[in-house]
């Protein structure tokens, strides 16, 4: 699900219940584990979603899982219908395939310019409401109640989950030298995202901690995996099914030590408590993304003033109509509201067959360069 918060609170209503995005699962598992993602991503070319037509290669993950019996034929599907909008529609052709329900949280990003970060009483009532619609919808077809201690409970989880994930960052923020690969830093945020099933509830908090713990030694140590001294970049986020290409970015010499998706999920919640859909629609709008475009460009620009960077990589997906929009507007008013240098990187963030990594290295190095010269002549 888009937005995790219904989720966390179905979740905690039954223990049977098991609540998550398997098409990001399969990303880091047969991707990023094994090497084995093709075969699900051509079976979702053959069932539905065809190559060369600019489709989300996500979504294709999803059929192609289904179509393979990997994934199982859920009984609840919750999908957002305006920020993934493509999402919305493969949904719906899995639906005329396999029968299952399906609700949709509809919305709005038409957001003026300047907004962002005042949010309308409109929007909040109406995104209120939808998140309260896909509640009552679960309740119906999975049979069960969602009761007030259930979303508290889900939201005091999310909150546990969110704060440790804002301890890793903080501690890779006041790190001399970059202590882990931003790899391992996106698999933790994943956990605050993707899934949504009690036992990761109950579990997920005590295993960012332990990474945590890991990475203060790391720190004291003096541990690095790029040279000290490096270009500290940000990028949007890091690749879901491919290490390589991350890596090929540290081992030329780039220290990446936050992405900007990263910095909106460790925000701290104002809300420990999550009594109604207005509630949980106020905090997700004032991230910035589900906002608007003005709202995710200027959270971007304050990440990169906050953590120092000497460049930005907005390494978006060219096939996401609400990240590709960006692609070039955010350079614009990064570059133009904090002089920090941004290279547009387009590339497919799930299915590493369409870019290759020759291809992105080539301009990646030549960004690389830049930084350094730029640090050399005193940041002119």
């Amino acid at each position: 699900p888009t937005i995790a918060g219904p989720a966390a609170a179905i979740a905690e209503a039954s223990e049977k219940i098991y609540c998550t995005c398997p098409d990001v699962v399969l990303c880091y598992t047969l991707g990023q584990i094994f090497n084995k993602l093709t075969p699900i991503l051509e079976a979702g070319e053959e069932n539905g979603l065809p190559p060369g037509h600019g489709l989300c290669s996500l979504q294709q993950i999803r059929a192609g899982g289904l179509a393979k019996g990997i994934i199982p034929i859920p009984d609840l599907v919750l999908t957002s219908s305006y920020y993934c909008d493509m999402g919305s529609k493969a949904d719906e052709l899995l639906h005329e395939r396999y029968g299952h329900a399906a609700v949709y949280a509809d919305g709005s990003m038409d957001s003026r310019w300047g907004e962002f970060p005042d949010v309308l009483p409109e929007r909040v009532e109406f995104l209120g409401s939808q998140l309260e619609k896909v509640l009552d919808r679960a309740q119906t077809v999975l049979g069960v109640e969602i009761t007030t201690e259930a979303r508290h409970r889900g939201a005091l989880r999310s909150g546990q989950l969110f704060g440790a994930l804002r301890e890793l960052v903080d501690l890779i923020r006041g790190a001399e030298t970059q202590p882990i690969s931003i790899v391992e830093v996106e698999v933790a945020r994943r956990l605050t995202s993707g899934s949504c099933s009690r036992r990761f509830m109950m579990d997920g908090p005590i295993t960012i901690d332990i990474l945590n713990k890991e990475v203060r030694e790391r720190v004291a140590q003096g541990t690095a995996v790029v040279e000290k001294g490096s270009p500290r970049i940000m990028i949007l986020m890091a690749h879901f099914s491919d290490p390589s290409i991350m890596r090929m970015m540290e081992n030329i010499g780039l220290s990446i030590p936050v992405t900007v998706h990263t910095t909106l999920a460790s925000r701290i919640m104002k809300k420990t408590s999550f009594i109604s859909g207005e509630d949980l629609a106020e905090e997700q709008l004032e991230r910035g993304p589900f906002h608007g475009s003005c709202g995710e460009i200027k959270r971007a620009a304050e990440a990169a003033q906050e953590f120092h960077v000497d460049g930005v990589i907005f390494n978006y997906i060219f096939n996401c109509r609400p990240i590709a929009m960006l692609s070039h507007l955010l350079k614009q008013f990064v570059e133009k509201e904090t002089g920090i240098p941004v290279l547009s990187l387009e590339m497919d963030m799930y299915d590493s067959r369409t870019y290759s990594l020759g291809s992105l290295r080539t301009r990646v190095e030549a960004f690389a360069e830049m930084l350094r010269a730029k640090r050399s002549y005193g940041g002119t």
